[in-house]
């Protein structure tokens, strides 16, 4: 476990006993797991006696003030909505009071200025997540658009020339779209000085120099990662420049890949590189599997929260790094540790669910669609891989009517690992595609599902 301060720890005990006696829900889950919270007095009782939360035991069992601290929801500011992506038709939700909105502003900017230094450079973020996901910020300009890429090309030609610097924020299909949207209507992005920053889920390697292409960047400019959940908060774990270094650095090196994240590169996602701020949230990795991976973990430090979440598992994959045993294992491979490495640091390959029964991820045969550029501007980065057994076919869809041309079959092929090929790979005009015409952008899409199986579909 990574270290963690003495004061942290204190005050991660103080919002455990606050939640315990304030939140009817957690009362009644710690009665029923027989936690007496007098004996939670450091970091090991809290750890190895203090229930697990998910959304089933919680948002799934409790109506909402029964989550609450004090049992009422209080003077909100904003109501974050989980995706429903479990596809229950159920949602979780993150509560947030006017005070605690000004302090999420601050770890928001906090983050965007060590990358991109918003607090001395005029900035103008187009955000386009989906699903009414919207922040504000004190010293940044915000226009929320929401998955209209029409919107978004719009204020950045009518708003772009009298800002220093535009953040472009979205997730990875609908920036692929608004790309797509951007070349069809020959929108110069030279003429800003672009970054992006991605959410929603995770991405490779080969995706970020596809669209860092597609927008022009050079030199400083840069794609950076940020992972957030509706019931914990935005922003919770994010790139740093040094993070994104060592992770294109693995990339080009498998021994340097394996050494560092233990994995391997032959069959697995490369694991993204984040950080996170301690003062924020405390992390865990429960129920790790022999690579040190596990069900990531977060209880939030915040005193004063209107649902102070415990332990609660996110449904990712991580494993917790320390600064200098990732800084050893980059020297093993002669690569110079950056200087400014974060403190605090995660892998995470992905979401749980999306591990595959070959031995795989979903995010192996992502990637794949975009390590040819040329193939993977047909593409609109959505697909679906169905099992028998631990054989596998992937159905990609294209984005138009245009009949496939067998060179972009053969382009993500090379891309994926032989030990993981699938038997069949189809590529759908847009309008055939038989897994997601539901593909709206406001909804996270679905690249694997438990319940397929293999079929004729063509």
């Amino acid at each position: 476990m990574n270290a963690f301060p003495q004061q942290l720890q204190n005050q991660l005990l103080m919002a455990f006993h606050r939640a315990a006696k304030e939140v009817p829900a957690y009362r009644e889950l710690c009665r029923e797991q027989g936690v007496r919270t007098e004996l939670i007095v450091d970091l090991e009782s809290f750890t190895r006696l203090c229930p697990l939360l998910e959304r089933s035991n919680t948002f799934d069992r409790f109506p909402i003030d029964r989550l609450c601290a004090g049992g009422e929801q209080g003077d909100l500011a904003q109501v974050l909505t989980s995706s429903g992506h479990g596809g229950s038709g159920r949602f979780s939700f993150g509560l947030t009071d006017r005070k605690q909105a000004a302090l999420n502003e601050y770890f928001i900017d906090q983050s965007m200025d060590e990358a991109f230094q918003v607090k001395t450079q005029k900035t103008l973020v187009i955000n386009s997540l989906p699903m009414g996901v919207f922040f504000s910020s004190q010293c940044m300009t915000v226009a929320n658009t929401s998955v209209r890429e029409d919107m978004a090309a719009a204020l950045i030609q009518a708003f772009g020339k009298y800002y220093a610097q535009i953040i472009l924020v979205g997730d990875p299909l609908f920036m692929k779209k608004l790309t797509d949207y951007a070349l069809e209507r020959s929108l110069e992005w030279c003429q800003f000085k672009l970054n992006a920053v991605i959410g929603e889920e995770v991405f490779g390697e080969h995706y970020r120099g596809f669209i860092a292409e597609r927008l022009g960047l050079t030199g400083e400019q840069r794609i950076m990662a940020s992972m957030g959940v509706a019931e914990l908060g935005l922003h919770l774990c994010y790139e740093t420049p040094a993070t994104i270094d060592l992770r294109r650095a693995a990339f080009d090196n498998p021994r340097f890949a394996q050494d560092l994240f233990g994995i391997d590169p032959d069959r697995m996602v490369l694991p993204m590189l984040y950080s996170f701020h301690p003062q924020r949230i405390f992390v865990e990795s429960i129920g790790q599997d022999t690579d040190g991976y596990g069900q990531m973990t977060v209880s939030l430090l915040d005193t004063g929260l209107t649902v102070p979440l415990m332990r609660y598992q996110t449904g990712d994959a991580i494993r917790l790094l320390e600064p200098d045993t990732v800084a050893a294992a980059a020297r093993r491979h002669g690569i110079p540790p950056p200087a400014d490495l974060p403190n605090s640091l995660l892998a995470l390959k992905g979401r749980v669910n999306e591990h595959l029964p070959n031995g795989s991820h979903v995010g192996v045969y992502k990637d794949a669609l975009y390590a040819d550029k040329k193939a993977a501007a047909h593409f609109t980065g959505a697909f679906r891989i169905i099992f028998s057994g631990d054989q596998c076919e992937m159905h990609i869809q294209l984005n138009s009517p245009d009949i496939p041309d067998t060179l972009w079959e053969q382009a993500v092929r090379r891309a994926i690992p032989s030990s993981v090929q699938p038997v069949k790979l189809i590529l759908w005009p847009y309008g055939r595609f038989p897994f997601g015409m539901g593909l709206d952008y406001e909804r996270k899409f679905t690249y694997y599902s438990l319940t397929d199986s293999c079929r004729q579909l063509y």
